[in-house]
């Protein structure tokens, strides 16, 4: 599947198009060095090199910075699948318009050869580069620190880096002309915005992921020991926990007060032997010793076929001035549905449990359709005033909601919405919705 994606960030952008274009200007500055032509006159190219050296550098570290805050190093892990098809590919099948044996995507931009190339430019040639370009500035002045035997391994070591960093720009930009037009990967490395392959359970999983992230509902897992093996930020924060450091690791007994562990214990026991409990009273213990109250869903974990652990959410039920006293007993087998909207209110994608809740059979029922449909007419205000809020930056939690399902009916549930970003751009909502029908019939 093909989807137009935001796929290269604002800082990608710059950094890729201000380093092509400090390459350009030292292969210029640095081949008049060398004698090859005479444009700027050789002591304003010593001068000019020198300065677009120590930008580059700069840029370099920013870059480096800027690779491990978001992750996006891993971009470059070499891998050898599909390496020789790849190699094939543009030795002889570009040519035979032969199909790409790879597919771009936002997790996997580059293709094994990519990979190695970069990793090559990032780890060998530009390193080496800027230690004998530094080597060569400063050992031109007076005192130097530098001491070398003469500078001709020097100079040819750093003019056959420049040399490869030429043939990899002529390469590259032979490449990008072998898109689906011959503009497209230029124009996305400019606007940020290109149609790439799209792994629709692989996009679904990670946006998922980052609503789990995000959310303003406590996600936990634990391990079939019973041991912390990942919270979100809300978690850490109705626990009162400073980072996952405090409590990754740690048996779950200690967020209990032991009078109430038993009944943990029991509720674990049970998710392992293949149950799913949601929206059970619990009354925790947080790091500093405070107490507080929240409602809480558990789900067992299963990796091939097999019970490995327990996972699910807390919702915070102790400030919330629309739960209720009722609310506090809970219906069990609902699950969290989880729903994402793009910046129209259309629903781009919902999970099995949204689909339950609302009575729809599959996802092709109700993806592409406005969030309109899933409330009757007088309800629809009070959502789009929700979905206001939060594409204003606001995050919302534990909010009641009354929804129309698919054959007409009603229900109510507990909402949590939270906003997308892209970059500094909302561009979305989504969150997960519990249902709290059934407390009707128990009140």
């Amino acid at each position: 599947m093909k989807k137009r994606t935001y796929i290269y960030r604002g800082f990608e952008r710059f950094w890729h198009w201000s380093q092509a274009l400090l390459i350009f200007f030292l292969a210029l500055t640095g081949f008049e060095i060398h004698s090859t032509y005479s444009l700027f006159g050789y002591e304003s190219a010593v001068r000019m090199h020198n300065v677009a050296a120590w930008a580059f550098l700069v840029l370099i570290i920013f870059a480096i910075f800027w690779h491990f805050v978001t992750g996006e190093w891993k971009q470059y892990i070499p891998t050898t699948k599909f390496i020789k098809a790849q190699i094939s590919y543009y030795i002889t099948g570009i040519f035979r318009g032969a199909p790409h044996p790879t597919h771009k995507t936002v997790y996997n931009k580059f293709n094994p050869l990519q990979r190695l190339i970069y990793l090559g430019l990032k780890l060998l040639v530009i390193p080496i580069q800027v230690v004998t370009g530094f080597i060569y500035m400063f050992y031109i002045y007076p005192d130097s620190p530098v001491n070398v035997n003469g500078l001709n391994n020097i100079a040819l070591l750093h003019t056959f880096g420049a040399f490869l960093l030429l043939a990899f720009v002529i390469a590259h930009v032979y490449l990008t002309t072998t898109g689906d037009t011959p503009l497209s990967s230029i124009k996305a490395m400019l606007t940020g915005w290109e149609v790439v392959d799209v792994d629709e359970k692989e996009e679904r999983m990670k946006h998922l992921q980052q609503a789990v992230d995000d959310s303003a509902a406590g996600y936990y897992r634990i391990d079939r020991e019973g041991k912390i093996v990942d919270v979100n930020d809300a978690w850490l924060e109705m626990f009162k926990c400073k980072d996952k450091s405090q409590v990754i690791g740690k048996h779950y007994s200690f967020t209990r007060d032991k009078k109430d562990l038993k009944e943990l214990d029991d509720i674990v026991n049970r998710v392992f032997h293949g149950e799913t409990f949601t929206g059970l009273p619990a009354t925790r213990i947080c790091m500093d010793g405070s107490k507080g109250k929240h409602l809480l869903s558990a789900n067992p974990v299963i990796e091939e076929g097999k019970i490995t652990g327990m996972e699910g959410f807390i919702l915070d039920i102790n400030e919330s001035g629309e739960l209720t006293e009722h609310m506090y007993y809970a219906v069990k087998n609902s699950g969290a549905g989880y729903y994402r909207l793009d910046d129209k209110g259309i629903i781009m994608d919902v999970n099995e449990a949204w689909l339950k809740i609302y009575g729809y059979d599959n996802r092709d029922e109700i993806i592409g359709k406005h969030f309109a449909i899933t409330r009757r007419p007088a309800e629809v205000d009070k959502l789009e005033d929700t979905f206001n809020k939060v594409m204003a930056g606001e995050t919302i939690s534990g909010r009641l909601a009354v929804r129309r399902n698919k054959d007409g009916s009603t229900g109510r549930h507990i909402l949590s919405a939270n906003p997308i970003y892209i970059g500094n751009k909302i561009v979305g909502m989504e969150g997960f919705v519990i249902d709290i029908s059934d407390l009707e019939n128990e009140k």
